[in-house]
Protein backbone atom coordinates (compact mmCIF):
# COMPACT_ATOMS: atom_id res chain seq x y z
CA UNK A 1 0.00 0.00 0.00
CA UNK A 2 2.80 2.14 -0.43
CA UNK A 3 3.39 5.28 1.46
CA UNK A 4 -0.24 5.10 3.14
CA UNK A 5 0.60 1.74 4.26
CA UNK A 6 3.59 2.47 6.33
CA UNK A 7 2.02 5.25 8.08
CA UNK A 8 -1.27 3.36 9.16
CA UNK A 9 1.44 0.75 10.09
CA UNK A 10 4.08 3.08 11.88
CA UNK A 11 0.78 4.44 14.43
CA UNK A 12 -0.84 1.24 14.40
CA UNK A 13 1.93 -0.26 16.73
CA UNK A 14 1.32 1.74 19.66
CA UNK A 15 0.95 -1.10 22.30
CA UNK A 16 2.43 -4.06 20.58
CA UNK A 17 5.23 -6.06 21.36
CA UNK A 18 5.56 -5.69 25.43
CA UNK A 19 3.53 -4.31 28.09
CA UNK A 20 0.59 -1.98 27.10
CA UNK A 21 -1.65 1.48 27.46
CA UNK A 22 -2.58 0.06 30.59
CA UNK A 23 -0.01 -1.77 32.11
CA UNK A 24 1.27 1.53 34.30
CA UNK A 25 4.80 1.02 33.41
CA UNK A 26 6.29 -0.08 29.95
CA UNK A 27 4.21 1.76 27.32
CA UNK A 28 4.81 0.93 23.66
CA UNK A 29 5.38 3.46 21.04
CA UNK A 30 6.32 3.28 17.27
CA UNK A 31 8.27 4.75 14.79
CA UNK A 32 7.15 3.16 11.40
CA UNK A 33 5.56 0.12 9.88
CA UNK A 34 3.59 -0.98 12.61
CA UNK A 35 4.13 -4.95 13.14
CA UNK A 36 7.56 -4.57 15.01
CA UNK A 37 10.35 -1.97 15.67
CA UNK A 38 9.06 -0.12 18.72
CA UNK A 39 10.47 0.53 22.27
CA UNK A 40 8.96 1.30 25.50
CA UNK A 41 8.08 4.06 27.65
CA UNK A 42 7.49 4.59 31.40
CA UNK A 43 4.12 5.76 32.19
CA UNK A 44 5.52 8.71 33.76
CA UNK A 45 6.92 9.93 30.67
CA UNK A 46 4.03 11.80 29.45
CA UNK A 47 5.47 13.64 26.06
CA UNK A 48 6.78 11.07 23.19
CA UNK A 49 9.23 12.48 20.20
CA UNK A 50 9.83 10.24 17.16
CA UNK A 51 11.59 9.96 14.20
CA UNK A 52 11.91 7.36 11.56
CA UNK A 53 13.53 6.25 8.24
CA UNK A 54 12.96 3.32 5.78
CA UNK A 55 14.45 2.39 2.19
CA UNK A 56 12.12 0.07 0.79
CA UNK A 57 13.05 -2.01 -2.69
CA UNK A 58 10.32 -2.29 -4.90
CA UNK A 59 9.10 -3.76 -7.82
CA UNK A 60 6.54 -5.48 -10.20
CA UNK A 61 7.34 -8.56 -12.22
CA UNK A 62 4.34 -9.00 -14.49
CA UNK A 63 6.52 -9.66 -17.43
CA UNK A 64 4.21 -7.20 -20.00
CA UNK A 65 4.75 -4.24 -17.01
CA UNK A 66 8.23 -5.02 -15.63
CA UNK A 67 9.18 -2.17 -12.99
CA UNK A 68 11.51 -1.81 -10.08
CA UNK A 69 12.85 1.14 -8.15
CA UNK A 70 13.54 2.59 -4.74
CA UNK A 71 10.70 4.41 -2.09
CA UNK A 72 11.95 6.44 0.50
CA UNK A 73 9.69 7.85 3.83
CA UNK A 74 11.25 10.03 6.73
CA UNK A 75 8.69 10.41 9.34
CA UNK A 76 8.84 12.33 12.46
CA UNK A 77 5.84 12.31 15.11
CA UNK A 78 5.03 13.48 18.75
CA UNK A 79 2.38 12.52 20.96
CA UNK A 80 0.93 12.58 24.62
CA UNK A 81 -0.58 10.32 27.24
CA UNK A 82 -3.77 11.61 28.44
CA UNK A 83 -5.28 10.73 31.44
CA UNK A 84 -6.21 6.69 31.80
CA UNK A 85 -3.34 6.27 29.00
CA UNK A 86 -5.40 7.72 25.80
CA UNK A 87 -2.27 8.64 23.54
CA UNK A 88 -3.21 11.50 20.75
CA UNK A 89 -0.40 12.68 18.67
CA UNK A 90 -0.14 13.44 15.06
CA UNK A 91 2.77 12.23 12.54
CA UNK A 92 4.17 13.81 9.36
CA UNK A 93 5.74 11.91 6.82
CA UNK A 94 7.90 12.99 3.64
CA UNK A 95 8.38 10.09 0.91
CA UNK A 96 10.54 10.05 -2.20
CA UNK A 97 9.61 7.48 -4.94
CA UNK A 98 12.11 6.85 -7.93
CA UNK A 99 10.91 3.62 -10.34
CA UNK A 100 12.37 2.42 -13.62
CA UNK A 101 9.82 1.19 -15.97
CA UNK A 102 11.51 -1.24 -17.66
CA UNK A 103 8.97 -2.35 -19.69
CA UNK A 104 8.82 1.08 -21.94
CA UNK A 105 12.71 2.82 -20.97
CA UNK A 106 10.84 5.12 -18.80
CA UNK A 107 11.11 6.68 -15.13
CA UNK A 108 8.76 7.66 -12.67
CA UNK A 109 9.76 9.82 -9.65
CA UNK A 110 7.79 11.23 -7.11
CA UNK A 111 7.94 13.70 -3.93
CA UNK A 112 5.25 14.31 -0.98
CA UNK A 113 3.92 14.84 2.50
CA UNK A 114 1.40 13.08 4.41
CA UNK A 115 -0.30 14.81 8.16
CA UNK A 116 -1.52 11.99 10.01
CA UNK A 117 -3.60 12.45 13.70
CA UNK A 118 -3.76 9.34 15.54
CA UNK A 119 -4.46 7.78 18.56
CA UNK A 120 -4.13 4.78 21.26
CA UNK A 121 -6.79 3.89 23.77
CA UNK A 122 -6.38 0.99 26.38
CA UNK A 123 -9.35 -1.64 26.86
CA UNK A 124 -7.29 -3.18 29.53
CA UNK A 125 -3.80 -4.50 30.39
CA UNK A 126 -3.76 -6.57 27.50
CA UNK A 127 -5.87 -5.40 25.04
CA UNK A 128 -5.52 -1.67 23.41
CA UNK A 129 -7.27 0.16 20.57
CA UNK A 130 -5.26 2.72 18.00
CA UNK A 131 -6.38 4.25 14.96
CA UNK A 132 -5.44 7.18 12.06
CA UNK A 133 -6.39 9.50 9.33
CA UNK A 134 -3.82 10.88 7.28
CA UNK A 135 -3.91 13.25 4.11
CA UNK A 136 -0.74 14.11 1.75
CA UNK A 137 -0.60 15.48 -1.63
CA UNK A 138 2.73 13.81 -4.05
CA UNK A 139 3.95 15.25 -6.98
CA UNK A 140 4.85 12.86 -9.46
CA UNK A 141 7.15 13.43 -12.80
CA UNK A 142 7.16 10.44 -15.33
CA UNK A 143 10.00 10.63 -18.80
CA UNK A 144 9.80 8.03 -21.44
CA UNK A 145 11.65 8.18 -24.77
CA UNK A 146 11.77 11.93 -23.90
CA UNK A 147 8.56 12.63 -23.41
CA UNK A 148 8.03 13.92 -20.07
CA UNK A 149 4.48 14.89 -18.10
CA UNK A 150 3.76 15.59 -14.33
CA UNK A 151 0.80 15.56 -12.29
CA UNK A 152 -0.24 15.10 -8.76
CA UNK A 153 -1.96 12.54 -6.20
CA UNK A 154 -4.06 13.41 -3.63
CA UNK A 155 -3.62 10.87 -1.02
CA UNK A 156 -6.06 9.48 2.38
CA UNK A 157 -5.45 6.88 4.64
CA UNK A 158 -7.20 5.42 7.19
CA UNK A 159 -6.50 2.58 9.65
CA UNK A 160 -7.92 0.60 12.96
CA UNK A 161 -6.50 -1.51 14.92
CA UNK A 162 -6.76 -3.94 17.32
CA UNK A 163 -3.62 -5.32 19.65
CA UNK A 164 -3.06 -7.96 22.22
CA UNK A 165 0.40 -8.06 24.16
CA UNK A 166 1.52 -11.11 27.05
CA UNK A 167 4.75 -11.34 28.71
CA UNK A 168 5.85 -14.26 29.70
CA UNK A 169 9.00 -14.14 31.89
CA UNK A 170 11.45 -12.34 29.30
CA UNK A 171 9.33 -13.01 26.42
CA UNK A 172 6.78 -10.81 24.76
CA UNK A 173 4.23 -12.03 22.82
CA UNK A 174 2.00 -10.21 20.54
CA UNK A 175 -0.83 -10.34 17.91
CA UNK A 176 -2.46 -7.57 16.42
CA UNK A 177 -5.24 -7.15 12.99
CA UNK A 178 -5.58 -4.13 11.43
CA UNK A 179 -8.28 -3.12 8.76
CA UNK A 180 -6.15 -0.20 6.55
CA UNK A 181 -6.96 1.57 3.72
CA UNK A 182 -5.82 3.88 0.92
CA UNK A 183 -7.34 6.50 -1.32
CA UNK A 184 -5.21 8.01 -4.40
CA UNK A 185 -6.68 10.42 -6.88
CA UNK A 186 -3.93 11.25 -9.67
CA UNK A 187 -5.00 14.12 -11.70
CA UNK A 188 -5.19 14.91 -15.14
CA UNK A 189 -1.98 16.00 -16.97
CA UNK A 190 -0.49 16.74 -20.72
CA UNK A 191 2.23 15.18 -21.77
CA UNK A 192 5.42 17.11 -23.90
CA UNK A 193 3.78 15.59 -27.55
CA UNK A 194 0.36 16.78 -26.68
CA UNK A 195 -1.23 13.20 -25.30
CA UNK A 196 -3.99 13.98 -22.85
CA UNK A 197 -4.31 11.77 -19.93
CA UNK A 198 -7.19 11.09 -17.80
CA UNK A 199 -7.22 11.34 -13.81
CA UNK A 200 -7.38 7.89 -12.49
CA UNK A 201 -8.46 7.02 -8.54
CA UNK A 202 -6.94 4.02 -6.75
CA UNK A 203 -8.48 2.70 -4.11
CA UNK A 204 -6.92 -0.04 -1.55
CA UNK A 205 -8.64 -1.73 1.07
CA UNK A 206 -6.36 -4.11 3.52
CA UNK A 207 -6.45 -6.57 6.18
CA UNK A 208 -3.48 -7.03 7.99
CA UNK A 209 -3.01 -9.82 10.61
CA UNK A 210 0.21 -10.52 12.43
CA UNK A 211 1.83 -12.23 15.44
CA UNK A 212 6.02 -11.52 17.39
CA UNK A 213 8.06 -12.66 19.93
CA UNK A 214 10.36 -10.64 21.67
CA UNK A 215 13.20 -11.57 24.46
CA UNK A 216 14.39 -9.15 26.60
CA UNK A 217 18.08 -9.35 27.04
CA UNK A 218 18.31 -6.20 28.70
CA UNK A 219 19.38 -3.17 26.85
CA UNK A 220 18.45 -5.14 23.44
CA UNK A 221 15.57 -6.97 22.74
CA UNK A 222 15.82 -9.02 19.59
CA UNK A 223 12.34 -9.97 17.76
CA UNK A 224 10.85 -11.78 14.90
CA UNK A 225 7.26 -11.43 13.35
CA UNK A 226 5.11 -13.07 10.36
CA UNK A 227 2.12 -10.59 9.01
CA UNK A 228 -0.83 -12.13 6.68
CA UNK A 229 -2.26 -10.09 4.11
CA UNK A 230 -5.60 -9.63 2.54
CA UNK A 231 -6.48 -7.25 -0.13
CA UNK A 232 -9.82 -6.82 0.34
CA UNK A 233 -10.50 -4.23 -2.04
CA UNK A 234 -8.65 -2.89 -5.30
CA UNK A 235 -8.28 -3.06 -8.61
CA UNK A 236 -6.61 -5.69 -10.54
CA UNK A 237 -4.01 -5.32 -13.71
CA UNK A 238 -5.85 -6.52 -17.15
CA UNK A 239 -4.32 -8.67 -19.55
CA UNK A 240 -1.46 -7.25 -21.59
CA UNK A 241 -1.05 -8.64 -25.36
CA UNK A 242 -3.01 -11.40 -23.57
CA UNK A 243 -0.84 -12.33 -21.15
CA UNK A 244 -3.05 -12.50 -17.40
CA UNK A 245 -0.88 -10.65 -14.62
CA UNK A 246 -0.58 -13.01 -11.02
CA UNK A 247 -3.46 -10.57 -9.78
CA UNK A 248 -2.55 -12.07 -6.22
CA UNK A 249 -4.99 -10.85 -3.23
CA UNK A 250 -2.39 -12.56 -0.58
CA UNK A 251 0.72 -12.22 0.85
CA UNK A 252 3.05 -12.62 3.81
CA UNK A 253 5.46 -10.67 5.29
CA UNK A 254 8.37 -12.02 7.60
CA UNK A 255 10.48 -9.38 9.81
CA UNK A 256 13.53 -9.89 12.00
CA UNK A 257 14.98 -6.98 13.95
CA UNK A 258 16.21 -5.62 17.76
CA UNK A 259 15.03 -3.07 19.66
CA UNK A 260 17.42 -0.70 22.02
CA UNK A 261 17.78 1.08 24.77
CA UNK A 262 20.02 3.74 25.48
CA UNK A 263 18.82 4.98 28.66
CA UNK A 264 15.66 5.82 30.48
CA UNK A 265 14.44 8.19 27.99
CA UNK A 266 16.28 7.51 24.35
CA UNK A 267 15.04 4.31 22.54
CA UNK A 268 15.35 3.13 19.44
CA UNK A 269 14.73 -0.52 16.77
CA UNK A 270 16.52 -1.41 13.74
CA UNK A 271 14.28 -4.28 11.38
CA UNK A 272 13.97 -6.45 7.77
CA UNK A 273 11.14 -7.32 6.17
CA UNK A 274 10.40 -8.96 2.40
CA UNK A 275 6.93 -9.31 1.38
CA UNK A 276 6.37 -12.24 -0.18
CA UNK A 277 3.66 -11.98 -2.79
CA UNK A 278 3.56 -13.35 -6.97
CA UNK A 279 4.91 -10.69 -9.26
CA UNK A 280 5.55 -8.42 -6.38
CA UNK A 281 8.99 -7.21 -4.50
CA UNK A 282 8.80 -5.19 -1.66
CA UNK A 283 11.89 -5.89 0.68
CA UNK A 284 12.20 -2.79 3.66
CA UNK A 285 15.06 -1.69 6.07
CA UNK A 286 13.62 0.10 9.16
CA UNK A 287 15.72 2.45 11.49
CA UNK A 288 13.31 4.63 14.27
CA UNK A 289 14.93 6.90 17.07
CA UNK A 290 12.24 8.08 20.03
CA UNK A 291 12.61 10.05 22.71
CA UNK A 292 10.07 10.73 25.57
CA UNK A 293 9.72 13.25 28.27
Amino acid sequence: MGVGGAIGGAIGGISISGGSLASGSNVKRYALTGDTGAAGAPATSLWNVWTAYSRSDVGYNFSQLQSSGKVDVFLAGVDYTLPNDVIVGVAVAKDRTNIDLNFSGGTLSGNGVTISPYFGVAINKNLSLDGTIGFGRTDITTNTLGVGGSSRSDRTIGSLGLTYVEKVDNWTLSARGALLSVNDKLGAYTLTNGTFVTDGTVKVTQLRVSGQAAYSLGTFTPFVGLALIDDINRPNQAPVNGIAAANARFGWTPTIGVRFKADSSVYGAIQYSSEQRSEVKNNQILFNLGIRF
